[in-house]
């Protein structure tokens, strides 16, 4: 009996080393490498039950399969050896809750990521979403380098498609999510507004993303790849203003109910500005002038054809509705209007922007939206989202306000409404001459309302039919360059005034102009108080370089 149990505890101490080998042979069964835990989510909205894997470029497994949780999260080990090589993370199947129709239990497609090699460690996330399938799409499908795909994608759709952020649900966000997580669930689920919008079914959305990233492997988001215009499924083909269609579809899902993210306008980042939009009949162009649209001034062409014939359209009356929405409240802004020129179908168009979107440090202020209506206010409408900027080089604006000339003013914080001096607007509209005699056009526009700034000129009858009308029966602009020697603008119709003859300017040179505005007998003021006479706030002050912007 001894001699059985002094074996058994011989081949014990025998087998401690070779368990020992076995386990360090299987903890390092991926060519003697460790593995790395890769973790993220699967969102359309989140994808539940979707099977997740990671293969090479050429096509071989090196992680998973394994199904998305609930939320659509998902945890992968893949070997540390295989992480220095690019990797495409696919999910499939699964399914979601559509977040613009409201419809739930629908069927997932397949949702990707490429990611570069050498990118990725143990701890870090990479999310799978409508964006990184179209930019991992023009990767695999398309031929494109991964930084050229990103490069296209954000130009084209305004933002960054970045894997590292981790979008949560637009429609029932997770408790505590911040801010880049609120944004990326809005932008997943504006792909699934853009689809419904487009007639397409939840489950379509899929077909949707690859037909996208056909589309901008050119690297114009315009409906068509380099043979022609290209199909999503079926008979459904990409329309023309396809990149216009989706800037609309964020609007559209933030306007629909369904978006309980709390972001304000001033968060949602910059909305692309598409050039293109359609209408049942007409297909209309945004041509910009040489100067983008910016806080004051702008001017720019519209390029009016029918859809059907490809012909210009002619004789039209053409009308701009331009609204800024801010984080607490909107406005509008003056319109010039729109008149065709020369060229059949061709329609140049001026307002003047009261503020930019975007400060000069990237800040977003809210968004600008450009309403025109093709045939009058009843006729068919298309919208523009155009990215203003502030004003550079020269003043573009300054603000003169009435005394007893007021308008009926905003409730703050559910208080009364208390009246407040109206505004005077005056926009520099041109600047032309030489040294010794400069010529200076003013625009010059009241506020009635937040949604109202027409143009003022004598005739003009401010605030009609409420208690604050005003019937401007005299106006005097009037322009010095000293503040003691003064001239006297000429009313040219519809708000504009032309100072001619300015001396005391020099070419290429910064100077300053003063400008004082007299309606109905009474000066107003930058302050709305009385004239004080001594400079301080008798009139408006602008900086102009004769020959600059």
């Amino acid at each position: 009996m001894r001699g059985t149990a002094d074996l058994r505890a011989w081949l014990k101490l025998a087998l401690i080393p070779m368990v020992g080998i076995l386990a360090a042979c299987q903890g390092n069964s991926n060519n003697n490498t460790a593995d790395e835990v890769v973790t993220g989510s699967v969102v359309a909205a989140p994808v539940s039950g979707a099977s997740v894997v990671a293969k090479d470029v050429h096509g071989n497994q090196v992680a998973g399969p394994v199904t998305t949780a609930a939320d659509g999260s998902y945890s992968l080990t893949i070997p540390d050896s295989d992480l220095s090589s690019d990797l495409i993370i696919t999910a499939s199947g699964g399914t979601f809750d559509d977040e613009a129709s409201g419809l739930s239990g629908r069927s997932a497609g397949q949702l990707t990521a490429y990611v570069a090699g050498g990118s990725l460690g143990t701890g870090d996330a990479v999310h799978l979403t409508p964006a990184s399938t179209i930019v991992a799409d023009m990767v695999s499908e398309q031929g494109m380098t991964l930084s050229v795909a990103n490069s296209a994608f954000e130009s084209a759709f305004g933002f960054a498609a970045d894997t590292g952020v981790a979008p949560t649900d637009a429609t029932a966000p997770m408790a505590g999510a911040e801010q880049a997580q609120l944004l990326a669930g809005l932008r997943a689920a504006t792909f699934s507004q853009l689809a419904m919008d487009m007639g397409l079914s939840s489950e379509q959305q899929f077909d949707l993303l690859p037909a996208l990233a056909r589309d901008l492997a050119d690297g114009d988001l315009d409906g068509e790849d380099a043979t022609g215009p290209v199909t999503v499924t079926g008979a459904t083909l990409l329309p023309a203003d396809i990149r216009n269609r989706f800037t609309q579809a964020m609007v559209n899902f933030r306007a629909g109910g369904n978006d309980n993210t709390g972001l304000s306008n001033d968060m949602i980042g910059t909305l692309p500005f598409a050039k293109v939009a359609l209408t049942s009949s007409y297909k209309l162009e945004y041509m910009p002038s040489m100067m983008a649209a910016m806080e004051g001034k702008t001017g720019f062409t519209l390029r009016i054809t029918d859809r059907a014939t490809h012909l210009p359209v002619s004789g039209q009356m053409v009308t701009l509705m331009p609204m800024m929405h801010m984080a607490a409240h909107e406005h509008a802004t003056p319109v010039e209007g729109c008149t065709e020129t020369a060229t059949a179908g061709d329609y140049a168009c001026t307002l003047y922007y009261l503020m930019g979107s975007t400060m000069m440090s990237g800040m977003s202020m809210g968004y600008w939206q450009l309403q025109v209506m093709v045939g009058g206010m009843a006729g068919e409408s298309a919208t523009f989202y155009p990215q203003v900027m502030m004003a550079m080089g020269d003043t573009a604006k300054a603000v003169l306000k009435g005394q007893s000339d007021m308008i009926a003013g905003m409730a703050m914080s559910g208080g009364m409404a208390m009246d407040q001096n109206r505004s005077y607007y005056l926009f520099k509209a041109g600047l032309t001459g030489m040294s010794g005699s400069y010529d200076l056009d003013l625009f010059v526009a009241a506020k009635e309302s937040m949604m109202s700034y027409p143009p003022v000129f004598v005739g003009t009858t401010l605030s009609s039919g409420t208690a604050y009308e005003l019937t401007v029966a005299s106006m005097s602009v009037e322009v010095s360059t000293d503040a003691s020697t003064w001239l006297a603008a000429t009313d040219n119709g519809n708000g504009h005034w032309t100072v001619s003859g300015i001396t005391g300017l020099s070419d290429g040179v910064a100077g300053t102009v003063y400008v004082r505005l007299t309606i109905n007998g009474e000066q107003k003021t930058s302050d709305g108080a009385a004239p004080m006479g001594d400079g301080s706030n008798d009139y408006a002050s602008f900086t102009l370089t004769p020959g600059g912007m």
